[in-house]
């Protein structure tokens, strides 16, 4: 595939209803998450340290679609600016 196909295919994602489920799930998941931490004073460290974990994972998750799409844009800006080069060299 493409890099713009790519691009496109992720706007359609994170524009989608879908997606829009997901994000609301597992931000309603990383709260509770970090309330089980907050209201149990008890908590053993392996056990805080499981659910930080799971915090990150899932606000890495929330966060994949657009830092792919970043990448793909600079790879499109890259390779645009090389066709310009290529094509100026070439004159």
């Amino acid at each position: 595939m493409s890099a713009q196909r790519d691009l496109d295919e992720l706007k359609k994602l994170q524009e989608s209803r879908g997606w829009a489920v997901l994000h609301e799930t597992m931000t309603a998941e990383i709260v509770q998450a970090a309330l089980a931490i907050a209201n149990n004073p008890a908590m053993t460290e392996k056990e805080i340290d499981f659910r930080r974990g799971a915090i990150w994972a899932a606000n890495q998750l929330l966060h994949l679609p657009q830092r792919i799409s970043d990448h793909l844009t600079t790879d499109l800006q890259i390779q645009h600016a090389n066709s310009a080069a290529k094509a100026a060299q070439e004159k």
